[in-house]
């Protein structure tokens, strides 16, 4: 199928998505000389079970079209320059694999990546259970922010015990649970700003202990100094 003209720009509520800096979503933008090479970069890890619809959520995003059939994804990258409100950024979206025997190249994607979407199907309880599952594997050792997606939320008529699984899930986990459609665009755009703020509320607390860590460290070796500037025992 082919994906129709990109417009300029995407609205996510945090300022204006810039669409024209790849064609094919497995390059880099390119990058004028000056303050675009200094932009911060997140990646993004879109990750869940196969079929729930990661792909058709990424091409929403980046191309406002769904498309229904296309081959089981390995591995995509896209690449978006992003102006926010507060200031422009690079999103670099990482499009995993959700079959078992890719789950190597998954999981080197999330060791990498600031940030996780982790999707599964409304429509398909067990999806949630795969996802929970690969959650539960990465370990503590895996610290980023995850936003939940409950995808295809237009092929359920209400909300029932699956989105009570997956609003308990996102409760006990502490991220933030939105209900999208790849199809009807619904909740797309949220997700990912979602997952934008939460990258940088992390990076910024982590700034400020970094900050802190310093001053303690800077204060401890003042009192361990005499006024001549001698060591102190």
């Amino acid at each position: 199928m082919a994906l129709p003209t990109k417009p300029s720009s995407l609205n996510l509520g945090l300022g204006a998505w810039n669409l024209g800096s790849q064609e094919e979503g497995h390059k880099a933008p390119a990058r004028s000389q000056g303050a675009s090479q200094k932009l911060p970069e997140y990646k993004v890890a879109v990750v869940g079970a196969s079929g729930v619809g990661k792909s058709a959520l990424t091409i929403q995003l980046n191309h406002q079209c769904f498309v229904e059939d296309h081959d089981p994804t390995i591995q995509d990258s896209y690449w978006k320059e992003v102006a926010l409100d507060s200031g422009s950024c690079v999103l670099n979206v990482l499009d995993t694999a959700g079959q078992a025997n890719h789950g190597d190249l998954r999981d080197q994607c999330v060791a990498i990546s600031d940030g996780v979407l982790g999707v599964f199907a409304l429509d398909d309880p067990s999806s949630l259970t795969q996802l929970q599952q690969m959650w539960a594997a990465w370990g503590p050792s895996h610290t980023q922010p995850l936003v939940l997606v409950g995808n295809k939320c237009d092929l359920v008529t209400a909300a029932g015990d699956d989105h009570d699984a997956a609003a308990a899930f996102a409760q006990s986990w502490g991220t933030p649970f939105v209900e999208a459609s790849a199809k009807t665009r619904q909740g797309v755009e949220e997700a990912f700003s979602l997952l934008i703020q939460e990258i940088q509320r992390v990076q910024e607390a982590r700034a400020k202990e970094v900050a802190a860590k310093a001053e303690r460290e800077r204060a401890r070796a003042q009192k361990a100094t005499c006024c001549c500037g001698c060591s102190v025992a």
